[in-house]
């Protein structure tokens, strides 16, 4: 049945040809460095400051901007492969324009003048809109403006908006997300720094988008130097000092639910090539998590504080030098099911830490070497009544006392000491125009985690009642358990190395790379993993590509050496059986098929299909609603999909941008019989489901998989600086299980009536859609549902000559109730967002 199954899930993926990529840039980065040869001289009598900016050559989005100096040159820095347009302006006047194309590595020379650039061998003019004839990869690019442009009542949280306009990407509980079938466990490069740890509301930090000059979020056809998490790689380019000759910005906003923000930001120049940047951000709000019992919170203040440090400095023209600081702080209250007196108390504190030094060295004329060195630190600590263990009668009675499922404590660390090197150079191998890029890199990672519970509700550790397991019994409080507890540390190791070459022939590309990963921690484990992808420009609004990847994900190492301890394994009992707890790496080959069309100048079209063959496929089961996250490998899975988008760019003042995105993902059953599951600990609702799937089918749906999701964005520029933004977003809902007390499925009024005897009010239970595809069947869904976000606004540049900018957002315009994930007895139910207002404030100096 399984080999039934993969085929014809191949067989659809030829079918499906639908999905976007919004046009961008390939990740290899150089400097583009520029002489305006115009530049009138130092005498005084010139008014105001002449200023270069980059622009992306598809999308128009800025991207850079940077003072020229009294010589009238300027350095743009991180510029990906692709194609841009450079405006020299004085105020509003555009003096000088060229359009110029990044083919390499190599940092190129670029003399503007007032009627075109100097030609040179990585430099050519082109026109302002084409079909980008070098992308391979299957990215969505986001510049600074249209970042500041999404419609959030929040600053702190619109990576997660960025995510949520990124094709295949569905919200799940509490800001994680799901992309293109799989968990996101996405690899953060900040400035070249790669951060595999998870920067999700749950898990750690968000990113401070304030900070981003431009942000790319790769999703397939990934190249060979990225690996380890790598459902999907996002790279940022932050905002430089190199900006402005001396600078100051400042933002703040309010909104709903008590929601603050404010943020700061200075930096300049420095003797012409040193610069610095120094950031500080704070928010907070009222509503951090998803509410679990209805729409309005209980129990839910959260809140972040952020500085970032940059310092830039051009040594020569042959040495770039960088390093980056920051530090961040997030605290969360765990929302409370109802409201007890005393009150349960339990919250969580995250703290990140991350410094990195990055060399750039050109070597000749056709090499350049990169090196960097990097450590990061993060930490969590989870309390239930400010006490983080129990250890005496009268804590055991407070823990009984104010808590409704359980008691939660967590101390964990994690550190990363790591480098990488790479060089890159040109050849003509194969007689075709080569980059040939390889490197390696490494990092040591000591782990520390301790984390105890005990149950508070004896419900819970009774299976006579729907949810409740016999196997937390010896943990339950109020039948004289004592609390489950664990205490351990492990150093583990990353080595991966990497070899990728880019040809060029005729009108055809080529992107060939192997890979190499060894992790060291609970197991040793090796692999290789070639990728391939290939476009045709068909003609010059027309690019068809095709990839094959093999991609190796280790393992979130989040609260893994918790699920892999013998304490667990007491805990876990019978239900374990043979299956291991120490969870391995996933390992997935891809297969994508998309096509680029520029309709005219103004839009464009992308269509793609793809499929995935999993091994090992990762999924998650969470302990209650404690945030407490375990990971789980099952031993096969599919994942078949495809996404379409338009973007409109500019046309008569209006800009647009709709993707419709879909798939399945699939746990496939093995046909001996046996589990599902080939590691980790099985635990939880979901747990449970994944180890007992319906007995009738080959396969079955995981937490990932949503059939279909759409995203509109729309920006309207009208006269006098004012504006408009229009978004839309559409979830056909993500699967849940529901079973009576005999374990078999239930028809749609059985299980309305079963819902309502668990306690569930009929304004929940039709969130939800009850059908399943087949009688018996457990599987279900949250029920399909859409949202609309408004925001207006007005940029005073022209009122006030000086930048600022205020906005008025309302999200969830028509107070749709919905639900971002339901699980039926003693899990998290997520409730999404209500009608929610802000206004913000942005002044630069």
């Amino acid at each position: 049945m399984v080999t039934t199954m993969r085929s014809c899930g191949l067989s659809v993926l030829l079918l499906l040809l639908f999905s976007v990529v919004s046009l961008t840039a390939q990740q290899t980065t150089t400097s583009i460095r520029g002489n305006w040869g115009d530049m009138p001289s130092s005498t005084g009598e010139i008014e105001g400051v002449y200023v270069a900016f980059l622009y992306e050559g598809t999308t128009g989005g800025l991207l850079q901007k940077q003072v020229l100096s009294e010589k009238g040159t300027f350095t743009f820095h991180d510029v990906p492969l692709g194609s841009y347009r450079i405006d020299i302006q004085r105020g509003e006047v555009i003096v000088a324009r060229s359009f110029v194309q990044v083919k390499s590595a190599q940092p190129i020379i670029v003399n503007v003048e007032k009627e075109d650039a100097l030609l040179m061998d990585e430099v050519v003019v082109t026109s302002p809109r084409y079909a980008d004839r070098r992308k391979t990869a299957t990215s969505t690019i986001f510049t600074s403006s249209e970042i500041v442009s999404l419609p959030t009542t929040s600053p702190e949280k619109r990576m997660e908006s960025i995510l949520m306009n990124t094709p295949g990407v569905v919200p799940d509980e509490d800001g994680r997300f799901h992309i293109r079938g799989e968990d996101a466990q996405l690899q953060y490069v900040i400035d070249g720094i790669p951060v595999t740890a998870n920067m999700t509301r749950i898990y750690g930090s968000l990113f401070d988008t304030r900070l981003v000059s431009s942000m790319e979020i790769q999703t397939g056809a990934l190249d060979a130097e990225y690996g380890v998490a790598t459902s999907g790689v996002v790279l940022v380019n932050t905002r430089s000092g190199f900006d402005a000759p001396s600078f100051l910005r400042a933002s703040g906003s309010y909104g709903s639910f008590n929601t603050v923000s404010g943020s700061l930001q200075g930096g300049g120049v420095i003797g012409g090539n040193l610069s610095g940047l120094v950031a500080v951000g704070f928010s907070s709000s009222d509503r951090y998590l998803d509410p679990i019992s209805n729409f309005d919170p209980i129990h839910d203040k959260g809140g972040a504080r952020h500085l970032f440090a940059k310092v830039d400095w051009n040594g020569s023209k042959d040495i770039d030098l960088s390093a980056l600081f920051s530090m961040n702080r997030t605290e969360f209250e765990i929302p409370n099911g109802k409201v007890n007196v005393p009150a349960q108390d339990q919250r969580q504190v995250l703290n990140d830490y991350l410094f990195g030094v990055r060399g750039i060295s050109v070597i000749g004329n056709d090499a350049v070497l990169t090196a960097l060195l990097y450590w990061r630190k993060g930490t969590a600590e989870a309390t239930s009544g400010g006490l983080s263990r129990l250890e005496t009668p009268d804590e055991y009675e407070k823990a009984v006392a104010e808590n409704e499922k359980f008691f939660v404590g967590l101390d964990r660390v994690n550190q990363s000491f790591g480098g990488n090197l790479d060089l890159s150079f040109q050849t003509n191998w194969f007689g075709a125009k080569n980059l040939l890029k390889v490197g390696g890199g490494g990092e040591v990672y000591p782990l520390a985690e301790f984390f105890t519970f005990a149950v508070t509700n004896p419900a819970l550790s009774s299976s006579d009642t729907v949810g409740g397991d016999n196997r937390l019994a010896p943990y339950d409080l109020t039948k004289g358990g004592d609390p489950f507890l664990v205490d351990r540390e492990m150093t583990g190791q990353r080595f991966s190395g990497f070899v990728q070459d880019r040809l060029e022939w005729g009108k055809w590309r080529l992107n060939a790379g192997l890979r190499f990963d060894y992790f060291n921690l609970l197991d040793v484990e090796s692999a290789i993993s070639p990728r391939l992808a290939v476009a045709y420009l068909l003609n010059d609004r027309t690019t068809l590509r095709g990839s094959y990847n093999r991609i190796v994900m280790q393992a979130p190492v989040e609260n893994i050496l918790v699920s892999s301890s013998s304490q667990a394994m007491v805990l876990s009992g019978e239900e374990q059986q043979s299956v291991p707890l120490n969870v391995r790496s996933e390992k997935g080959d891809v297969v994508e098929l998309d096509a680029d069309f520029l309709l005219n100048d103004y839009l464009s079209l992308t269509a793609a299909a793809y499929g995935k063959s999993i091994e090992d496929f990762l999924v998650k089961a969470e302990l209650g609603n404690s945030g407490i996250i375990f990971p789980i490998n099952l031993k096969n899975g599919l994942v078949v999909g495809g996404e379409v988008s338009t973007a409109l760019r500019e046309w008569h003042n209006l800009s647009a941008l709709l993707t419709l995105s879909g798939g399945i993902a699939y746990g496939l059953i093995p046909e001996d019989g046996s589990s599902p599951v080939s590691a980790g600990l099985i635990i939880g609702e979901e747990g449970y489901f994944y180890s007992h799937p319906f007995k009738e089918e080959d396969h079955f749906p995981t937490e990932h998989s949503q059939l279909f999701e759409a995203s509109l964005n729309l920006h309207y520029a009208l006269p006098g600086g004012f504006f408009a933004i229009l978004e839309g977003r559409l979830d056909s809902g993500l699967p849940f299980d529901l079973v009576d007390a005999n374990g078999k499925g239930l028809d749609p009024e059985a299980s309305r009536q079963e819902l309502r005897s668990r306690g569930y009010s009929d304004d929940v239970i039709d969130l939800l859609n009850l059908e399943s595809e087949r009688p018996g069947s457990p599987d279900k869904a949250v029920a399909p549902h859409g949202t609309i976000d408004l925001a207006a606004g007005v940029d005073l540049d022209q009122w006030i000559h000086t930048h600022a900018r205020i906005t008025a957002t309302v999200t969830n315009v028509f107070d749709t109730p919905y639900l971002y994930k339901f699980e039926s007895s003693f899990g998290g139910t997520h409730f999404g967002q209500p009608r929610m207002g802000a206004v913000s404030l942005e002044v630069e100096l």
